[in-house]
């Protein structure tokens, strides 16, 4: 990988629907140069996926949180399978180091649905919860 790969990397982070021809232009290859080194990028799995972002809170999803857990004495299995039971709510889910053995981004529509959720979720983890309040970057 050279730092014109690091610039196509660059544009498609801004922009994963860029057209080829403009990612050529900004980054002075050809279209089919930039096609080949996208296909060795996908081929190396440098590029995993390209994905969208969504604006929550015109979908009605008004409340992000972040959610720090912790297992204690519970099962680690059960707490997992809660977790994938509730992927409509969970946008990521990490492994942590620390003193919390996981975090989750979650986005809920009220109050009440978060409360929900964690009533549920303590019956598997202890937890911490982070609200958002702003989007910065």
């Amino acid at each position: 990988m050279d730092s014109t790969d690091l610039k196509i990397l660059k544009h498609l982070n801004r922009d994963s629907r860029i057209k080829k021809n403009k990612l050529a232009e900004l980054v002075n290859l050809t279209p089919p140069a930039v096609a080949s080194r996208l296909e060795q990028l996908e081929d190396e799995k440098i590029i995993r996926k390209y994905t969208i972002e969504v604006n929550l809170e015109k979908l009605g999803y008004t409340h992000q949180v972040f959610i720090q857990t912790k297992m204690g004495y519970r099962s680690n299995k059960k707490y997992l399978n809660f977790i994938h039971s509730k992927q409509n709510s969970i946008r990521h889910h990490y492994k942590i180091s620390g003193q919390m053995n996981y975090m989750i981004h979650g986005a809920f529509r009220s109050n009440s649905e978060l409360d929900d959720f964690l009533i549920e979720l303590g019956q598997y983890a202890n937890y911490q919860v982070l609200n958002v309040i702003s989007e910065l970057i």
